[in-house]
């Protein structure tokens, strides 16, 4: 993750139009949105194709983290989740010179890294957590790497995938899956292993 700043909505909004990266704004602070891994990009590849096709046969739709969401709480929030979900009609928030943002996603799913991980657990899952549209929040490890005795890197990590149900803002339930679990995204079963396809 790179910089932040405090600022107002005013001056995120005019920071967006003229900014060459990704700006979101939570709780009053403007955060600036690293690159992504190779793991990363693969991880959510991977995501993209195991989902969109059963999720449009459920009437739903994936989108991916280039596209802003609006959320009404925490100083009325704009973030990039790395994929949100929603079924039926996209219900939008209209911002200036043409542009969106999306509203109220059915689910939310972000790919942990060691720069985002503490970001996307507690603050951004706080503020996604008020959304009433939100059933599930899904965060996916992507950095299992490590080093050997000799300084030498090698895969140490068991890849973990945390899927918290919320039951409304003050209520939530979390499990967490390993490589053997099958997910579970609006009625469609996606085996982790296959989430990590070409990253272990």
């Amino acid at each position: 993750m790179g910089i932040s700043k405090r600022a107002d909505l005013e001056e995120y909004l005019l920071m967006e139009l003229i900014s060459d990266e990704k700006l979101e704004y939570i709780n009053g602070t403007i955060r600036s949105m690293a690159g992504t891994t190779v793991e990363h990009n693969i991880i959510m590849s991977n995501l993209n194709r195991l989902l969109f096709r059963c999720l449009k046969e459920k009437g739903c739709l994936l989108i991916t983290g280039d596209v802003k969401l609006f959320i009404e709480v925490c100083d009325k929030a704009f973030l990039y989740p790395d994929i949100h979900i929603y079924c039926g009609d996209l219900k939008k928030e209209k911002m200036k010179r043409g542009s969106y943002a999306l509203k109220e996603p059915k689910i939310i799913i972000e790919i942990l890294s060691s720069a985002t991980t503490a970001y996307d657990k507690d603050e951004k899952f706080e503020c996604y957590r008020q959304i009433k549209s939100v059933e599930k929040y899904i965060m996916i490890e992507s950095d299992l790497s490590g080093e050997d005795e000799e300084g030498n890197p090698k895969t140490n990590k068991e890849p973990k995938v945390y899927v918290r149900d919320i039951e409304n803002e003050n209520k939530f339930t979390e499990e967490v899956f390993t490589i053997e679990g099958v997910l579970e995204i609006l009625g469609c079963q996606i085996k982790i292993k296959d989430i990590y396809e070409f990253v272990i």
